[in-house]
């Protein structure tokens, strides 16, 4: 099993869009008319991996969509998403690109699994993780 794609709601759908696409390399492409304001950010092989959508409570389309129950509505209607996480073989050319974007990341290595780890916070309190096999940094 792997990650298909993960559903963001963002605040600001160009701010949040910008960020993944300087952090990750990431561009914009083809999306279905949805009723509701979004947009699909495809990887290197043109596969659509992030999807982004207006945060929006009032749409009931959007609503409806997301499987929203207004019988809860006591219930934060919008989910948070902690962090995405990406496993990548290149670590230097993404940390020459966050380091020339100027984009604050936090590094962390956990030797019991041979991983190395990068954190980007990003807009709306999300945070994107790296993940590199420790013999890759070196």
């Amino acid at each position: 099993m792997q990650l298909n794609h993960a559903l963001l709601l963002a605040s600001d759908l160009d701010e949040m869009s910008q960020f993944l696409m300087q952090a990750l390399g990431l561009k914009k492409g083809r999306r279905p008319p949805f009723g509701f304001a979004g947009i699909w950010l495809y990887d290197e092989l043109n596969v659509p991996c992030i999807h982004i959508a207006k945060r929006d409570d009032i749409n009931p389309e959007q609503s409806f969509y997301l499987g929203h129950d207004e019988k809860h509505s006591s219930i934060p209607s919008l989910p948070t998403v902690d962090h995405l996480a990406f496993t990548s073989n290149d670590y230097h050319r993404i940390k020459e690109r966050l380091t020339r974007l100027n984009m604050p990341f936090v590094e962390r290595e956990i030797p019991e699994a041979n991983e190395h780890q990068v954190f980007i916070k990003g807009p709306d309190g999300l945070k994107i993780e790296i993940l590199f096999s420790s013999n890759d940094i070196h």
